[in-house]
C-alpha cells in the first residue's frame, strides 16, 4: 500500500499533468479584444466583484465603455464568494435562485443586482445584464471566471485587486489568496483582462451613471500589445460625452528612428484620425532618458486624473531598470506596481490592462481605426466576432 501511494504521486499524477493539461479548455483561436472587436459589435465585459465598495468605480467604468444603438454592451457580472463550512463549490446564476440558502450565503449578491438592474435601466436597450455567484476557495476560483468568460465571450474581464485602502490612505490585504487568483486567470483568460485597483475611496469619483458628472481618464503609453488593448479601450470611452481622455506616450531619448517606435506611432496617428474634432481626446508626448523621468513625470500628471489605465507589459527598455527590482506584485506588471504601491501618493484608481494571450503568445500587431474599410481591416478583422455562433449561457 506505501508503495502504490509512492507510484501515485510520485509517477502517475506528473505524469497526467504533462499529458492533459486543463488550462487548454480556455486556449481558442478568436480574437476576444477590444482592439480587433469591430466598432460596430457588441462590447462583452465581464466584471468580477468580491464586494460592495467596488461598485462604485465598476459602475463609473461600465458606464464609461459607452452603450449606444451601434454597439451594445454585454455585462456579465461575477459575484466572488470564499467558500466556508461546505463540501464541495457551487456556481449559480442569480436569476434563477430565489432568496434561499444559497441566496443567504452571499449577503452582497441583491445589492449588486439592484445596482447592475439600475445601470442596465439607465440604458435601456443599450445593456443587457446578467450575474453569477460563485462560492468556491479563491484558489480554484479562476476555474468559474475562465469558464464563464469563454461561455459568454467576453472581450474583456476585469477582475479585484487583493489590496483595499482605507479612508486614512492607509493599505490592508483584503484576501491574499486573490492576488494567486489573478495570476491564474491571466495565465488562463480566452480574453483581454484588466485588474482594477480601485482607490475610490480615498476621493470619492464623481458619478457618471447618476449625476453625468465629468470623468477623466489618463492612457500612460509605453508601448506594445497591452498597450495598444488599453487604448483602444479608452478610444472606446471617450465617446461617451462626460469621459475625457488623455492619452500621455513616453518616449525614449534618442530612439526616433526605432521600429517599434514607428509602428506605435502609426497606431496612435490611426486613433488620433479617429477621434479628429473630439475636443475631450488629448494627446501628450513626453521625452525622458530614464525611468526616474518617467515616475517624475506620471508623479506631476496622475492626480489630474479619475482613472489611470496602463498595459501589464511592455517591450524591454531603459525605462524600467531599476523600477523592475522593486516590483512586488508582478500581475500588475513593472509600471501597474509602481502606481498601485502604497509608496506612490494618488487618488486616482487604476486598471491595468493585458490583451488576450494565443496560445501564451500575443495576438498579430495590426489595428485601423479608420472606418473605411480597405485591406488592413482586412487583416485586422479576419476573424470578426459576429461570425462566431452564439455562445451557451452558463
Amino acid at each position: 500500500m506505501v508503495a502504490s501511494i509512492i507510484v501515485v504521486n510520485c509517477i502517475l499524477v506528473p505524469l497526467i499533468r504533462y499529458i492533459y493539461d486543463p488550462s487548454e479548455l480556455y486556449q481558442t483561436g478568436r480574437r476576444c479584444t477590444i482592439q480587433h472587436t469591430r466598432r460596430d459589435l457588441e462590447l462583452r465585459v465581464m466584471v468580477c466583484i468580491h464586494n460592495n465598495e467596488n461598485l462604485p468605480m465598476i459602475l463609473n467604468l461600465l458606464e464609461a465603455s459607452y452603450a449606444s444603438r451601434e454597439s451594445r454592451i454585454e455585462v456579465t457580472a461575477l459575484v466572488l464568494v470564499e467558500l466556508q463550512g461546505r463540501a464541495r463549490p457551487i456556481l449559480f446564476a442569480n436569476q434563477e435562485q430565489p432568496h434561499d440558502e444559497m441566496r443567504s450565503m452571499s449577503c452582497n449578491a441583491s445589492h449588486i443586482d439592484n445596482a447592475l438592474r439600475q445601470y442596465a435601466q439607465q440604458n435601456e436597450g443599450y445593456v443587457s445584464v446578467q450575474s453569477f455567484t460563485s462560492i468556491s476557495t479563491f484558489e480554484t476560483m479562476y476555474d468559474d471566471i475562465c469558464k464563464i468568460s469563454l461561455d459568454t465571450g467576453s472581450n474583456i474581464l476585469i477582475l479585484p485587486f487583493h489590496k483595499r485602502w482605507e479612508i486614512d490612505g492607509t493599505v490592508e490585504i483584503s484576501h491574499r489568496t486573490i492576488q494567486t487568483m489573478n495570476i491564474e486567470v491571466l495565465e488562463r483568460a480566452p480574453c483581454s483582462v484588466g485588474i482594477l485597483v480601485d482607490r475610490g475611496i480615498l476621493s470619492p469619483s464623481p458619478s457618471l451613471l447618476m449625476a453625468r458628472a465629468a470623468f477623466y481618464v489618463a492612457v500612460f503609453f509605453i508601448g506594445g500589445q497591452d498597450d495598444a488593448e488599453t487604448l483602444a479601450y479608452a478610444s472606446r470611452m471617450v465617446r461617451h460625452e462626460c469621459v475625457y481622455v488623455t492619452v500621455v506616450r513616453f518616449l525614449l531619448f534618442g530612439h526616433e528612428n526605432s521600429k517599434d517606435r514607428k509602428r506605435d506611432s502609426d497606431l496612435i496617428d490611426e486613433y488620433r484620425y479617429y477621434n479628429a474634432g473630439n475636443q475631450r481626446f488629448e494627446l501628450m508626448n513626453e521625452v525622458v532618458k530614464n525611468g526616474i523621468e518617467m515616475s517624475t513625470c506620471i508623479r506631476r500628471l496622475i492626480d489630474y486624473f479619475d482613472l489611470v489605465m496602463v498595459g501589464r507589459e511592455h517591450p524591454d527598455s531603459v525605462i524600467f531598470q531599476g523600477h523592475d527590482q522593486w516590483s512586488e506584485c508582478q500581475e500588475l506588471g513593472v509600471i501597474g506596481d509602481m502606481l498601485a504601491s502604497p509608496d506612490f501618493v494618488t487618488k486616482a484608481s487604476l486598471l491595468v490592462v493585458q490583451q488576450q494571450r494565443i496560445r501564451g503568445t500575443l495576438v498579430k500587431h495590426n489595428v485601423n481605426a479608420n472606418p473605411v474599410p480597405n485591406h488592413r481591416d482586412q487583416l485586422v478583422y479576419d476573424i470578426p466576432n459576429d461570425t462566431v455562433d452564439k455562445y451557451d449561457r452558463v
